[in-house]
């Protein structure tokens, strides 16, 4: 069997409190981001973990959950709480510190009262994952008094110049008054203009296209399509039929299918409860940029949906059990060192 503060541990990330009968509760009540005005460290969100000794009453979580994982009976699972418990209790009467991994250090004060210390490396809070402590250097302003002084500050006078007179402007200004005014007066002399078509200069406007004519050719049953033009008003005269407009065949070019590589989200299997989570996105381009990166790197990675945050949850292994899991889940961390196990 595992041990009991591996289930502990897990139970507090999806509870905020698991009491172990005979022995105490472990309550999680949920801490805020921080930040030290000395240190300028700042620690994410967490769930702040603290020990009540007068929760002894059995609930049934803690034996429940070892019955699941271990495949074992409710009265087994009892027996294995209860000497759990006297050990702990006989360790703690010899003055010795008793650490519940991932969860905190049970010791006896001098007044022979049950103590604890919580372990800060471990972060409970699921919506916390992927967020880690860090410190940033403080930022130095200069004080008033120097952000004055720097204000203030004498500058040199600048001296004034003369403005000189740029004689090779007024040279090209003389020579282009001419030729702008023959292009002025030339075309409103003549009849330039009245040749020009203003409608022309509409963008707006619609053209009618005139089609050339083309010699009618016998349509087949490929992939193509026959579209007859509009005739012109036909008369009783010969030369009026031979202009009519013929049947025109216009081609129509088949589209090309789109192969832009897609990542479909994998349906998930009811029987499947436990995944390997490597990370989650709040954008699905990043998680689908991800599946990608794992998957480069052999691993069968792959969109299980999103969770109750509206994250897009990216697995990479889904199995029916938590041992089967977990025994995947020390290979997958030589991998990926943040990935952490997932229930549904």
């Amino acid at each position: 069997m595992q041990k009991v503060d591996k289930h502990i541990s897990e139970l507090l990330n999806e509870h905020d409190c698991v009491i172990v009968p005979e022995l105490g509760g472990f309550v999680a009540n949920y801490a805020p981001a921080k930040i030290h005005p000395v240190q300028h460290t700042f620690t994410p969100p967490s769930k702040n973990i603290v020990f009540n000794k007068n929760l002894k009453n059995n609930d049934g979580l803690l034996a429940n959950q070892i019955v699941i994982e271990e495949a074992t009976s409710y009265p087994e699972a009892l027996k294995y709480i209860s000497h759990f418990v006297d050990n702990t209790n006989a360790r703690l009467k010899k003055g010795e510190k008793v650490k519940i991994d991932e969860v905190g250090t049970l010791f006896l004060d001098v007044e022979r009262n049950i103590q604890f210390e919580p372990d800060t490396n471990k972060n409970h809070l699921l919506d916390a994952f992927g967020l880690s402590r860090f410190e940033s250097p403080s930022i130095k302003r200069d004080n008033i008094s120097t952000r004055i002084e720097k204000g203030f500050k004498d500058r040199d006078a600048i001296p004034a110049e003369r403005k000189k007179i740029n004689v090779k402007r007024y040279v090209a200004l003389a020579i282009a008054m001419p030729l702008i005014f023959g292009l002025i007066w030339i075309p409103l002399k003549t009849d330039l203009l009245k040749s020009i078509n203003y409608s022309d200069l509409n963008p707006f406007n619609k053209k009618e296209i005139v089609l050339p004519k083309v010699t009618p050719v016998t349509p087949d049953t490929s992939a193509r399509m026959n579209i007859e033009l509009p005739k012109e008003a036909a008369s009783d005269d010969t030369t009026a039929m031979a202009d009519a407009r013929p049947v025109t065949e216009v081609l129509i070019e088949p589209v090309k299918a789109d192969t832009t590589r897609v990542i479909v989200a994998a349906p998930l299997n009811p029987q499947y409860k436990f995944h390997l989570v490597a990370g989650c996105f709040q954008i699905e381009e990043n998680a689908e940029k991800f599946v990608a990166t794992l998957q480069q790197q052999n691993i069968n990675a792959s969109i299980i949906g999103q969770n109750n945050k509206g994250l897009f949850v990216v697995s990479c292994g889904d199995y029916a059990t938590r041992r089967e899991a977990n025994d995947e889940l020390s290979n997958l961390r030589k991998l990926q060192p943040n990935a952490w196990l997932y229930r549904n």
